[in-house]
């Protein structure tokens, strides 16, 4: 009976113990990969803020015309128009710098913000500003946008026309069909992917999780 009481007594004081743990260390759920209907919407969020970039320097780049053309009374210069085609261009790395400043200091895009995305790193660490920049730069389609596909087409004309530079002319054609394959291409990576990951969170080691 002595024997038998003790047992009990053991289980009963080795049940607390393993409340008393459990208490005392929660267990904590891991961060959950963003799905792929919140990244579209972020995307598409971050696509409008995108298009005003756009056309604000449009606006720019029209006034260029604009002022030399003497208000539209007379033809433009190949320099007005190489002007024209760099303030177009120019929102490619006013984007770039916009959304690299933004993901070092906050952990995510405007769009990912609205959507309650974050950016972190494979263990759940803020990522390096290395690899935020790798991010962006591996063929992020927010960078590679379609949106910023025509001015790349006008470098890719005046490369040609009036530079004669075949160099020019392929590398801007390059960069032409990047912005307009890499959203799709990326889409289709994040909607097979186990983990919903595109190229770029790949190749940069970072995850966007929910919040």
């Amino acid at each position: 009976m002595n024997a038998k009481m003790a047992a009990m007594a053991e289980r009963v004081a080795g049940s607390r113990l393993a409340v008393n743990a459990d208490v005392a260390s929660p267990h904590v759920p891991e961060d959950e990969e963003a799905r792929l209907g919140s990244r579209c919407l972020a995307y598409a969020v971050d696509s409008v803020l995108l298009f005003g970039f756009s056309m604000a320097f449009s606006a720019a780049a029209f006034l260029v015309i604009f002022l030399g053309s003497d208000t539209g009374r007379s033809n433009i210069t190949d320099g007005e128009e190489w002007a024209f085609v760099a303030f177009l261009l120019a929102t490619f790395p006013a984007w770039l710098v916009f959304n690299l400043g933004l993901m070092a200091t906050r952990g995510y895009t405007v769009g990912q913000y609205v959507i309650g995305l974050r950016v972190i790193g494979e263990s759940g660490e803020r990522p390096e500003p290395r690899r935020v920049v790798l991010y962006w730069l591996a063929l992020h389609p927010l960078l590679f946008h379609p949106l910023l596909a025509l001015p790349w087409a006008l470098f890719a004309t005046l490369g040609v026309t009036i530079a004669g530079s075949e160099v020019l002319f392929i590398l801007a054609l390059a960069m032409t069909f990047l912005c307009l394959v890499t959203p799709f291409v990326s889409l289709v990576f994040v909607a097979i992917d186990p983990q919903r990951r595109g190229i770029h969170d790949r190749l940069a080691g970072i995850r966007i999780v929910q919040l």
